[in-house]
């Protein structure tokens, strides 16, 4: 199936702003400026379904635009480019590995979120950090794996049913 343009740029919004919605819905560590959000799961969910292109667009816009709304706009570039990169990489190698994607995927937020942190709070933030982005990208995961297989098989029955009218 082909989307024209008009139709790409509303789903990818679409898309961004389910990740946002998704990161507000986050736990504030006490002591640092950063936080465990559900962002994860749908940023995984977005890119195992619709590709690295929507992943990265999705993951990094949504993502970003939560860290503003919340407050920590000191956040938002890196986090544009860590989570763009990592849907990005989710999405394109999810399409022949969904487990070695979803190892990638949480390797580059982990180790880009731990760096982040050691550059703008000292080498302190670091462990803290990699300890929360280990448990966010692991529900992260929990949510993506089995949401992303009921919403494959409906996508695949509403096809069958389009087709067979």
């Amino acid at each position: 199936m082909s989307i024209n343009k008009s139709k790409k740029i509303a789903l990818f919004s679409l898309f961004s702003a389910l990740v946002c919605v998704a990161t507000l819905i986050h736990i504030p560590i006490p002591g640092y400026r950063i936080y465990f959000n559900l962002g994860e799961g749908v940023i995984y969910t977005i890119a195992l379904l619709f590709g690295g292109i929507a992943g990265g667009i999705a993951g990094g816009l949504g993502s970003a635009l939560a860290d503003i709304i919340l407050g920590y706009p000191l956040w938002a570039p890196f986090t544009l480019i860590i989570k763009g990169i990592e849907g990005f990489l989710v999405g394109r190698i999810g399409q022949k590995n969904r487990t070695l994607a979803l190892i990638v995927g949480a390797s580059v937020m982990i180790s880009g979120y731990s760096l982040s942190a050691g550059f703008l709070y000292g080498l302190g933030a670091m462990p803290v950090e990699a300890i929360t982005d280990v448990i966010q990208c692991s529900v992260g995961v929990l949510v993506a794996i089995p949401l992303v297989k009921v919403l494959q098989r409906n996508v695949i029955e509403e096809e069958a049913k389009l087709r067979n009218r």
